[in-house]
């Protein structure tokens, strides 16, 4: 295949895959707490308040990197405040991979294997869903690609400059996703085994290293110095405190994730998936045994089984603990069928559109939905469906004033709502409510609270988000809490939400 050919390829792939992210757009558009969080975070940077550090992680005590803050600024800017343009850039950005993807695998295994590897990442389901997710995670699958680029460049075309893309992605997806700090493992892994197989590094090497280690890390780098390296003395106290605490997870939620990677990118077959993951290992130790492309199955085994590093640490199946993981395994795939496509043409095309079939039935299936539980607890929290809802409550209230409550996750955080009301509801109606109901303190939103029902307007509408996430018995007291002071005469469902139209008892 020459050069012109490869090219074209690619980029009909590259079509297919904006094609593919963009099915049901703007319509699946995500926008929950966290996106709102960002929304407000970016809307200060705009107002002159620059951010040195992103929203809290899982731990609390240590922080994402705010990047993606300054990343977002501008798109919020010229949206207006519409989280749709955001979603747009991130569709486009994942559909960007498929280069990356192909510029890792070319020099591994040729220009076959990476298109059919570009290919199985245009069409990942898993990919999709890092595209429709408005957040800081989405970033870091490309800051992942970059630090595999730089590795695979370093080691199998003998460039010094691969070392410091390499440095480069890994400080760039602490950045994006702090628990990416697992890739450090990985790193030292690689040094350990091919040390001898890499160009020599000098001293500059090293200087101009840690150098563009820093640029991406730099904002962590300040806060540290501005709290007086407060972070940096407590690590062995959590390292401690989380081995003591945190078993990690045990291997049968091992095994469930390495089936998730089968199931979501290649065979949506619970039944089939972990028959496809057993052959696989079958088919990778045999090609060790026979030294068949060892050195570059050994760097596909690093990526994929050290992506599942952090597993020793953490007991949680989302997404976004092993950004990029999976793209190891669809290489993988590639190479295996490419030595199919040697001796049978037919077979190795028929396998790729069953792949094909496979991933747009769970494409069509969930991501009219936006992105699914293991991203995003709560499903079909979507931008359109709560546009409907404040139309449907302006014109409820005929421009008069009114009072909105709603039953929420996290509980009793008006973020989400405050930000689509301050930002739809003031540029579309004019005005804002009030919040007739109890607002956790500390969380951005600009909606005046009132938790006096006798001086809120005699117009009060409740609204109720998807209930996943909101413990059974917190939604019961939330509602007998409201029938006490409010009597609702008219119920109406929009997507997964519910507006209750409500007057005074």
């Amino acid at each position: 295949m020459n050069l012109k050919s490869s090219n074209i390829i690619l980029l009909l792939i590259f079509f297919l895959a904006l094609v593919i992210r963009f099915l049901y757009f703007p319509n699946n558009t995500y926008f929950g707490f966290d996106q709102a969080r960002d929304a407000y975070a970016v809307r200060e940077i705009m107002g002159g308040d620059l951010k040195i550090v992103g929203p809290p992680t899982a731990a609390q005590i240590i922080h994402h990197g705010v990047l993606y803050y300054y990343i977002f600024s501008p798109l919020y800017f010229l949206s207006g405040g519409d989280p749709t343009l955001v979603s747009l850039f991130l569709r486009v950005l994942n559909s960007v991979g498929i280069f990356l993807v192909f510029l890792i695998v070319f020099p591994l295994f040729g220009r076959v294997v990476a298109l059919i590897a570009a290919f199985l990442f245009a069409v990942s389901y898993e990919q999709t869903q890092f595209a429709l997710f408005l957040n800081h995670p989405s970033l870091a699958v490309i800051s992942v690609l970059i630090f595999y680029l730089g590795l695979s460049t370093w080691l199998f075309r003998k460039k010094n400059w691969g070392l410091l893309l390499a440095i480069f992605g890994f400080g760039l997806s602490i950045q994006f996703e702090f628990v990416e700090i697992q890739l450090l493992g990985v790193f030292i892994l690689f040094l350990l085994l091919f040390k001898n197989h890499l160009p020599k590094i000098t001293p500059k090497n090293l200087a101009i290293s840690l150098v563009v280690f820093l640029i991406p890390l730099s904002s962590y780098v300040f806060v540290e110095i501005k709290n007086n390296f407060r972070f940096i003395s407590i690590i062995p106290s959590l390292m401690l405190n989380s081995a003591g605490s945190n078993p990690g997870s045990s291997v049968s939620e091992f095994i469930f994730f390495i089936n998730r990677y089968f199931h979501d990118n290649l065979i949506a077959s619970n039944f089939l998936a972990p028959i496809l993951a057993i052959a696989f290992l079958i088919i990778l130790i045999k090609l060790f045994i026979l030294n068949r492309s060892r050195s570059q199955l050994t760097f596909l085994s690093f990526w994929f089984f050290g992506g599942l590093l952090v597993y020793f640490f953490i007991n949680n199946d989302g997404y976004f603990y092993n950004t990029g993981t999976s793209i190891a395994l669809l290489i993988f795939a590639a190479f295996l069928i490419s030595k199919l496509h040697a001796k049978s043409k037919l077979l190795a095309f028929s396998l790729l559109f069953l792949i094909l079939l496979s991933n747009m039935y769970l494409i069509t299936k969930n991501n009219p939905l936006g992105p699914n539980q293991k991203i995003n607890p709560q499903i079909g929290l979507l931008l359109k469906d709560q546009q409907r809802v404040l139309d449907f409550i302006y014109q409820s209230a005929s421009g008069e004033d009114f009072a909105v409550n709603a039953l929420t996750m996290p509980y009793n955080v008006n973020t989400t709502w405050s930000y689509l009301f301050e930002w739809y509801g003031k540029k579309k109606y004019g005005y804002v409510p009030v919040w007739g109901g109890d607002a956790a303190e500390g969380f951005p939103g600009n909606l005046k609270v009132e938790t006096a029902r006798s001086k809120l307007p005699d117009k009060r509408f409740l609204i109720i988000e998807p209930n996943e996430g909101i413990p059974s018995y917190l939604r019961d007291s939330f509602i007998a809490n409201e029938e006490n002071y409010n009597k609702t005469i008219e119920k109406k469902k929009i997507g997964t939400m519910e507006i209750w139209v409500q007057q005074p008892r």
